[in-house]
């Protein structure tokens, strides 16, 4: 121990802590040697240290794969642009009524027993961009749909879509009026898929066959 001790640069008794504490966990080991005491490794015990380690660093590169993967898959899914939604129908009416008609009569038009939050008897659109879209219940209850982006009547209406509250974000809808022979062309544009994250293909591919349905109920009025 003494030539430990002249070899670093802590005192004897610090120099002895330390060997006990080897020697307890089993890395050392010691004999009599007169009035000294002979310290050497022990085999045994740094072999476990060594099969401990690598143990750690084994769980430590597999947790280190695994957020790498997890993060990629993360990235690959925001990156990656979901096509949109796109309809569109002829109305026989003027663009003004047309507008109209989908934005303040929304409730008059819109499949509320099939395609609602609730059970709703009325829809609203508050005609003012930040405005709310939302339905309103038999008990005066309300539910929210989406938050109105664009207000540019009569051409033009876009709202941020989120009628599921756990969604990760809401998805847009834009909607065009523009004038055709005998009426009024209305182009439905509902897209941001990808910011739902891996369910964000299905529910575009939901959304599409719903828009076929939603939109029936509005050419037969405006029409």
């Amino acid at each position: 121990m003494g030539e430990l001790a002249d070899a670093v640069p802590v005192s004897r008794p610090a120099v002895s802590q330390h060997l006990k504490v080897l020697k307890d966990a089993g890395l050392v080991a010691d004999r009599a040697a007169g009035t000294r005491r002979i310290y050497r490794v022990a085999p045994t015990g740094v072999e476990q240290l060594r099969a401990y380690v690598e143990g750690l660093w084994d769980t430590a590169l597999a947790g280190f794969a695994s957020a790498v993967e997890e993060e990629a898959h993360t990235m690959s899914t925001e990156n990656t642009v979901i096509a949109p939604v796109r309809k569109s129908v002829v109305v026989g009416a003027p663009v003004e009524l047309a507008f109209r008609i989908f934005t303040e009569r929304l409730g008059e038009w819109w499949p509320l027993s099939t395609h609602s939050i609730g059970e709703a008897v009325a829809a609203t659109v508050e005609p003012r961009a930040g405005g709310r879209v939302y339905e309103t219940h038999a008990d005066g209850t309300e539910a929210d749909w989406g938050v109105v982006s664009v207000w540019e009547p009569p051409r033009r209406f876009a709202m941020e879509w989120k009628v599921n509250p756990d969604a990760a974000a809401p998805t847009v809808i834009a909607i065009r009026f523009s004038d055709v022979d005998g009426g009024t062309q209305v182009d439905l544009e509902h897209s941001h898929w990808e910011r739902l994250g891996p369910d964000g293909a299905e529910t575009r591919n939901q959304y599409d066959e719903g828009w076929d349905v939603v939109l029936d109920g509005y050419t037969g009025l405006a029409g």
